[in-house]
C-alpha cells in the first residue's frame, strides 16, 4: 500500500492524528490530512488512480456529501471512503450517491474507525490499481470502439461463483474488459457509455456473448463444465429476433443453452415491459437461464418480478458487503433472499469480500456467492488452473 496517496478530511484534529497513525502502520507514506475540504480538494490529483480520499460526512463549510459530489463532477479516478458517527443508513445513502456519480466507492465506515476494515479497503484499492489500469474518466472514441470490436480489443474476464454449501465452483460471470495498446486494460467505465451513445452496445453485447461461449467450449474440451453469466444490454431486450440469433450462435459453437445465464438489471425490464416480456419468455422457452441483476438498487416492481421468468436473483454488493454489521443491509439481504426463494429462484450474493460476508450470505439463504474473497476477475485461460487450486484447497 506504500504507493497509495491518501487525503484524509475531518474537522477533528484528534481523528486526523488517529487515522494518520493507522495509515502509517499500513505502510502508506504519502498522507495528507486537512480540516478543510474546500482548501484541500483543489490540490488533489484527479487523474491519479492510486489516490484515495477518506472523508468525514459532518464537516463545516463543505460537508461529505458536497465532497462526493465535487469528486464526481471532477471525474476523480481514485478511491473514496466515507466515514461518520452518524446513523449507518445515512452513511450508506452517501455511499450510493458516490456510486451514482461513478466514483470508486471503497466503503463506508462508522466511528470509531474499524482498523481492519480500513486496511482491507485500502488493500483492495492497491491490488486493483496494480491489476487493472482503471481510469473512469478515460473514454474511448466511437472510432476506437468500432476498430476494437473488429480487432479483438474486447475481452471477457471471468469471476467465479461458488456454491455456499458444497463450496464447489459451479459458474462464472463474464465481465467486459478492453485491451488498449497505450492505456492498458480498461474497465467498462471507459467504453460502455460511448457504446450506448453511438449505437454500438448491441454489437458489443453480442461480441461478449460470442467470446464467452467460445471460452465455455474451450473449458468444456478441457473437462471444465461451468455456467457462464453475461450481462444483457437493454437494446437486446428490444430486439424481437434476439432469441433466434442467440440460439443460432450457441449451436454453431456447440454450447448447451442451459449453460448460459443472461443477467438483466431491474431498471432495464422496467422500460418496455411488453417487448421485454416477449423476448425474455422466448429465451426461457429455449432453456436460457435468466437472472435479475443488482436487485434492490432500483425501485423494485414486484409485479414485474412476478410476471417475468427469472430463475435467479442477484443481490447487489452494496448490500452484501458488511451486512453482518449493518442492520439495514442485513434486513434488505434477508428480505430479498426470502422473496427470491418464495418465487423459486436461486439467490446469488455478489460483492463477498470477507469470511464474515460469506457466513452472513450463507446464513440468510444465498445459494451462490461471488466476490474478491473468492477471486478477482481473471482471463479465461487462467480459470482451469484456478479451479483446480480451489478444489485442492
Amino acid at each position: 500500500m506504500e504507493k497509495l496517496s491518501v487525503l484524509v478530511l475531518d474537522d477533528d484534529d484528534f481523528i486526523l492524528d488517529v487515522v494518520h497513525v493507522m495509515l502509517k502502520s499500513f505502510g502508506v507514506t504519502d498522507i495528507t490530512c486537512d480540516t478543510s475540504a474546500a482548501m484541500a480538494l483543489p490540490t488533489l490529483d484527479m487523474d491519479n488512480p492510486r489516490s484515495v480520499v477518506l472523508c468525514d460526512l459532518n464537516m463545516p463549510e463543505m460537508d461529505g456529501v458536497e465532497v462526493v459530489r465535487y469528486l464526481g463532477q471532477q471525474g476523480f479516478c481514485g478511491g473514496v471512503i466515507v466515514f461518520s458517527g452518524e446513523d449507518s443508513r445515512l452513511l450508506q445513502t452517501v455511499a450510493e450517491i458516490g456510486r451514482a456519480h461513478h466514483l470508486r466507492l471503497l466503503g463506508a465506515l462508522g466511528k470509531p474507525i474499524d482498523r481492519q476494515a480500513l486496511s482491507r479497503m485500502l488493500q483492495n484499492m492497491a491490488k486493483d490499481a496494480s491489476a487493472l489500469h482503471h481510469r473512469p474518466h478515460v473514454t474511448l472514441s466511437a472510432a476506437e470502439l468500432r476498430d476494437g470490436l473488429e480487432n479483438d480489443a474486447l475481452t471477457p474476464y471471468f469471476q467465479p461463483q461458488v456454491d455456499t454449501l458444497s463450496r464447489r465452483v459451479i459458474g462464472v460471470e463474464a465481465l467486459a474488459r478492453w485491451r488498449h495498446p497505450a492505456k492498458g486494460i480498461l474497465s467498462p467505465a471507459a467504453f460502455i457509455s460511448v457504446a450506448e451513445q453511438n449505437a454500438l452496445i448491441a454489437p458489443l453485447t453480442e461480441r461478449m456473448i460470442t467470446l464467452s461461449l467460445r471460452q465455455w467450449q474451450l473449458w468444456n474440451a478441457a473437462g471444465l463444465d461451468l455456467t457462464i453469466s453475461v450481462n444483457l444490454s437493454m437494446h437486446s431486450l428490444t430486439r424481437l429476433d434476439f432469441p433466434e440469433r442467440l440460439v443460432a450462435e450457441a449451436q454453431s459453437i456447440g454450447v448447451p443453452l442451459d449453460r448460459l445465464v443472461l443477467e438483466i438489471t431491474e431498471s432495464q425490464v422496467s422500460q418496455d415491459i411488453l417487448v421485454s416480456s416477449d423476448v425474455l419468455a422466448r429465451l426461457c422457452l429455449k432453456r436460457v437461464r435468466l437472472s435479475i441483476d443488482d436487485f434492490g438498487t432500483a425501485y423494485s416492481n414486484m409485479e414485474k418480478l412476478q410476471m417475468l421468468p427469472f430463475s435467479e436473483l442477484k443481490i447487489d454488493q452494496a448490500f452484501i458487503h458488511g451486512a453482518a454489521k449493518k442492520p439495514a443491509s442485513y434486513a434488505i439481504v434477508k428480505s430479498s433472499a426470502d422473496l427470491g426463494r418464495d418465487l423459486g429462484m436461486k439467490i446469488v450474493a455478489e460483492g463477498v469480500e470477507t469470511q464474515e460476508d460469506w457466513d452472513c450470505a450463507g446464513e440468510l439463504g444465498c445459494d451462490l456467492i461471488q466476490g474478491y474473497f473468492i477471486a478477482r476477475p481473471m482471463p479465461g485461460d487462467q480459470m482451469p488452473g484456478w479451479v483446480r487450486s480451489w478444489k485442492w484447497r
